[in-house]
């Protein structure tokens, strides 16, 4: 494949892309094949080199995603990352793919345990006040000396507020280890791809 095969097959892959975009990323293409000339390769030698026209659309979109999940975070914008990268072969989709659901997963775990000690505790709190209108709903017993029903409705309220205030610090911390998650996600897909790209030869 010449320069100009090269280049049209590039860019027409590339169609989707912004015309600035486009435009920018054939120039330095064509930046690869002025140095390779200089250095005496052939134009099917330097393209060669440059690898598949189809290989680079990947790398280059997986490369743009990563840039649109930094810019705009989202859960849909680091999905279409994570994708984009593991598209690129078996070991993005090893080493990318299955660290991030096993980690996302234990996120989501923990996001919905502390929901639950939230929706748990404001439950407690305000059965006594439900246990007026339904009887039939049961307070726990906490102390079973006779007498002690007011005390032991103010025990069940107090673990209720601990439990919600210790549901709340859970969602608030694990809302942090997202942000940290996605900022470390973002940076391994940029190394990801750095090292990719440090597979091409030097021209």
């Amino acid at each position: 494949m010449n320069k100009k095969e090269y280049l049209e097959a590039l860019s027409k892959l590339l169609r989707k892309l912004p015309k600035e975009d486009r435009e920018d990323i054939i120039s330095d293409y064509e930046e690869h094949f002025a140095i390779g000339l200089e250095k005496g390769r052939t134009e099917e030698e330097i393209s060669k080199a440059l690898g598949n026209p189809k290989n680079v659309d990947r790398q280059i979109k997986a490369d743009n995603m990563v840039k649109i999940a930094q810019n705009k975070p989202s859960i849909g914008s680091i999905i279409g990352a994570i994708l984009a990268t593991m598209g690129l072969g078996l070991f993005n989709l090893i080493f990318v793919a299955i660290p991030v659901l096993v980690v996302a997963v234990i996120i989501l775990i923990l996001f919905v345990a502390g929901f639950i000690i939230i929706f748990t505790g404001i439950y407690w709190v305000l059965l006594p006040f439900l246990h007026l209108i339904i009887p039939q709903l049961a307070i726990p017993t906490f102390i079973n000396s006779p007498g002690n029903d007011i005390l032991n409705i103010l025990v069940v309220v107090l673990c209720g507020i601990g439990l919600t205030a210790g549901g709340i610090i859970l969602v608030v911390l694990m809302a942090y280890i997202t942000k940290w998650f996605y900022e470390l996600m973002i940076k391994y897909l940029k190394l990801n791809l750095k090292i990719i790209k440090g597979r091409k030869r030097d021209f």
